[in-house]
């Protein structure tokens, strides 16, 4: 037997044995499961980033002139690709994500795009409920035949309630005044639908407000992986300990997609502040994964858990660089890239990236492929 055989032998034998649930009538070379190390992103093309400055929504782009549009989570659905996506009115600034923000739904054939916009799921102002102000944050999953569709909205009734007068919406100078209480009064909820384009019917109260006692002021930026008839949530919470602002990411678990989320004390890392949870478990590698935004640092890093309580930094802590490179060689390096979402396979391997990227007063969210080999 030749060296080269002996060591293709040696090194499918190794794969069996270090891939749990890795089914004998796998093919021999399908050995990408071993390991994320080696990942890679594909190549853009130049069209991308010219595409995105122009507002024009095309393959790997999601943009929409007059909106700025921040964040997407994309499910399959009956072989068809549903984003949900952040977006509000240029005319209220970048800082129109906390206060003028809605949830809207696209659709397209490939995980790429081209989406084309269907209708808003979630508008940013609501006649009724604990979330009359502002839809932000989308995070989609399917879960016993139904979307699971988890965002933030403002629970401003406590702010604006008068026993004596019936509540009445505030203006635009109210939220200005108030800015810091409303940033304080960001709650998760969640809205499920039997269908992408919906209706959505919302959750009656929040699905997960601070406690005071594990995090406090705020519970943001949810990240849901539905698995063994359980949720497991990673959201965005202020450090109790810590008098200024230090954001957090705590895990909870609960039974039903509306909860009760029970929450670890625990933080999923503590060294930096973090945000902008993406989570999936890999049935090959059997262990969860998160991707996430580590503030003021220029990468993605990527975290990974046997049991989804206990968290680490994955041997290839850095997912990606917050850059692009593209056909002609060069490297597009934006702004910002925030808000990653990962979308995986049947099996829980990643295929797809999509990232919110701001860069000279644009905002859209760019996809690129994810390749394993």
């Amino acid at each position: 037997m030749s060296i080269q055989k002996l060591l293709l032998y040696a090194f499918c034998i190794i794969g069996v044995f270090s891939c749990k649930n890795y089914s004998s009538s796998d093919k021999v070379n399908d050995l990408k499961c071993l390991t994320y190390k080696n990942l890679s992103f594909d190549t853009l093309s130049t069209a991308v980033k010219d595409n995105f400055f122009k507002h024009l929504t095309s393959a790997h782009v999601l943009a929409e002139p007059g909106y700025y549009v921040w964040g997407v989570s994309v499910i399959k659905w009956q072989g068809e690709y549903h984003a949900y996506y952040s977006r509000w009115n240029k005319k209220h600034g970048h800082k129109g994500w906390m206060t003028n923000c809605e949830i809207a739904h696209a659709v397209a054939s490939k995980p790429e795009g081209p989406f084309e916009f269907v209708n808003v799921v979630l508008h940013d102002r609501k006649n009724s409920g604990w979330d009359i102000n502002n839809a932000h944050n989308p995070y989609a999953i399917v879960a016993d035949g139904k979307i699971c569709l988890y965002y933030i909205s403002n629970d401003i009734g406590p702010l604006i309630k008068d026993d004596n007068v019936e509540i009445n919406y505030p203006d635009s100078t109210w939220f200005e005044d108030n800015r810091i209480q409303v940033r304080n009064s960001q709650c998760i909820g969640v809205a499920i639908a039997d269908k992408p384009a919906g209706p959505f019917v919302r959750s009656e109260k929040p699905v997960v407000k601070p406690d005071n006692v594990k995090f406090k002021n705020i519970a943001v930026n949810p990240a849901v992986v539905y698995r063994n008839n359980s949720y497991t949530m990673i959201m965005k919470g202020d450090d109790v300990s810590k008098e200024k602002w230090f954001r957090i990411q705590l895990v909870g678990k609960a039974s039903a997609p509306d909860g009760a989320f029970e929450f670890s004390s625990k933080p999923v890392y503590d060294k930096a502040q973090t945000e902008d949870a993406c989570l999936w478990f890999d049935e090959k590698l059997n262990k969860y994964y998160m991707v996430c935004h580590v503030m003021r640092k220029r990468a993605l890093a990527l975290f990974n858990s046997e049991n989804g309580n206990d968290w680490q930094l994955d041997e290839r802590d850095v997912f990606m660089k917050k850059e692009f490179t593209l056909s002609d060689g060069t490297v597009w390096k934006p702004e910002r890239v925030e808000r990653p979402f990962v979308l995986t396979d049947e099996k829980g391997q990643p295929i797809m990236l999509y990232v919110a990227v701001a860069d000279k007063n644009v905002n859209g969210n760019i996809a690129i492929h994810i390749n394993l080999e």
